[in-house]
């Protein structure tokens, strides 16, 4: 098939009309932006401290996801599950480690 057995295909022509269209507007910029809600930075230091004031108010071993959710709670803004998870998991290793993995995805303030 060639190019006009190509476009002389309905569902084709409906793709391209709409293409040309998108385009046209692109390039007139009546293109909505795209909306985004403003992120703001947690303050460095922050979310570590959050971890260490949840895990020492809690009397027995958290989950890292409710440790995640109470910490989100603390500094007000939603914070990143993998920058919680990290952080626990490089704290619990060496000789001054801060906490004790108790058990897989359980942890405690060490001593």
């Amino acid at each position: 098939m060639g190019i006009f057995g190509a476009l002389s295909n309905p569902e084709i022509k409906e793709q391209l009309t709409r293409l040309t269209r998108k385009l046209d507007q692109i390039e007139a910029g009546a293109a909505a932006p795209r909306p985004t809600t403003p992120v703001r930075n947690v303050r460095v230091g922050a979310v570590p401290e959050a971890i260490m004031r949840v895990l020492s108010a809690s009397v027995e071993p958290m989950r890292m996801r409710d440790i995640h959710t109470e910490v989100e709670v603390l500094i007000g803004q939603p914070v990143s599950r993998s920058s919680v998870k990290n952080w626990l998991a490089s704290h619990v290793r060496g000789e001054h480690a801060a906490l004790v993995r108790l058990a897989r995805g359980r942890y405690s303030v060490a001593g």
